[in-house]
């Protein structure tokens, strides 16, 4: 069982053409055992899943749901999007057991001070008895729009995958996404690629993990009080960097 954590380190961005822009950001992101929600609400101070809380993981802000089980929602998400069903696991008497045969942990942000935004949540699903994670569910999401879409990656593999989303406007649709993807670890390391003819854009996650605890926590928000309002501040801070720099701007395809 891989237990929850807090991953920190660094997010970049580095645009090769048409303009040469880079950037980087030291973050937070909490790794979350989405079945080791009741046991971090009673022993992470301030921390809550069920109430208010200085930091609070609420489902709705997960996959569109409104209410129910964030770690289903996004099983059933993964066979939406052509992956694998996770079946119930047969127990020693031959019967089913009544919970999923899959370890599904959320790495990405969460509500703080009440506020949330958070551009992309990962999901890594893992099969019960396996040793590494074989499927990764990216949750993105794009300001001022508030649209979500999703990509599955298969670890094993990971395929290239056509950008079918809009989030940048100083990116093109017609774009093909380059996944480099660590299994999560004690340390962590994420690379996506984007590719018109070459290579135009890359963004990277480098991080390192430390236990999810009271101090941890505390540390973390001393730190980073909002990622919330860095991480839209930011967005914005380098949009208007690259609006100055004469980067071509893409509209919304639905506008």
């Amino acid at each position: 069982m891989s237990p929850s954590a807090l991953y920190s380190g660094t997010v970049y961005h580095e645009r090769f053409r048409p303009t040469q822009h880079r950037f980087s950001y030291q973050i937070h992101l909490f790794w979350l055992n989405l079945d080791e929600l009741e046991r971090l609400e009673s022993s992470v101070k301030h921390f809550s899943f069920m109430h208010r809380a200085l930091v609070q993981f609420r489902s709705t802000d997960y996959l569109g749901i409104h209410n129910g089980n964030v770690k289903q929602a996004v099983l059933n998400k993964i066979v939406q999007l052509g992956g694998p069903s996770f079946k119930p696991a047969a127990s020693d008497n031959g019967t089913a057991d009544m919970q999923p045969a899959c370890e599904v942990c959320m790495l990405g942000q969460l509500r703080t001070f009440g506020m949330y935004f958070s551009p992309v949540n990962f999901y890594f699903v893992r099969p019960a008895g396996a040793s590494l994670f074989t499927h990764m569910l990216a949750e993105v999401s794009n300001t001022p729009w508030h649209e979500r879409h999703y990509y599955l990656v298969d670890m094993a593999t990971q395929d290239d995958t056509q950008k079918a989303f809009h989030v940048s406007p100083f990116n093109p649709m017609d774009m093909t996404y380059k996944w480099r993807i660590s299994q999560p670890a004690a340390k962590f390391a994420m690379t996506m690629d984007c590719h018109q003819q070459d290579r135009d854009f890359s963004a990277g996650l480098q991080l390192h993990r430390a236990p999810l605890t009271s101090q941890s926590l505390k540390a973390a928000l001393f730190k980073i009080p909002s990622m919330t309002v860095k991480t839209v501040t930011g967005i914005y801070w380098q949009a208007l960097k690259l609006w100055l720099k004469r980067t071509p701007v893409y509209s919304h395809p639905n506008n």
